[in-house]
């Protein structure tokens, strides 16, 4: 399916059923979701894949909010987001590719991540009007 559909009709369409319509939602927002948990957020691979498959276990669940205002792509983020957030707080570390500081706090490393996820949103948000 061509990424020239706009993502609320694909919404709508995968709303009534289409799964042709799923898939090409997946794909379109699939590597989006993706970057967001492992680059924002920086969570391990296996949690980034938790996080991946409830965002998208939340989005085959829709309800009007989807529809009402805003974005398909804007809903998506702060959903990935709250699922990130919940990821953290359940007790998920992050894997650093920098040595690991002892001293460091973890409140403050989440909320840097935080921080640096929302950068990620403000930046992807201007790639992604429809």
């Amino acid at each position: 399916m061509a990424q020239t559909v706009p993502a609320a009709q694909l919404v709508a369409r995968c709303r009534n059923g289409d799964q042709e319509a799923w898939a090409a939602l997946v794909e379109r927002f699939s590597r989006y979701v993706y970057a967001i948990a492992t680059q924002g957020f920086r969570l391990r691979e296996y949690d980034a894949e938790d996080v991946f498959q409830e965002v998208f276990a939340k989005v085959y669940e829709w309800d009007d909010s989807v529809s009402r205002g805003g974005t398909v792509q804007n809903w998506m983020v702060q959903l990935t987001r709250h699922v990130c957030v919940d990821c953290l707080r359940s007790g998920s570390r992050e894997e650093s590719t920098e040595e690991t500081k002892l001293e460091a706090d973890p409140q403050e490393d989440a909320l840097a991540r935080i921080d640096e996820a929302l950068d990620v949103h403000d930046a992807m948000a201007g790639l992604w009007e429809n």
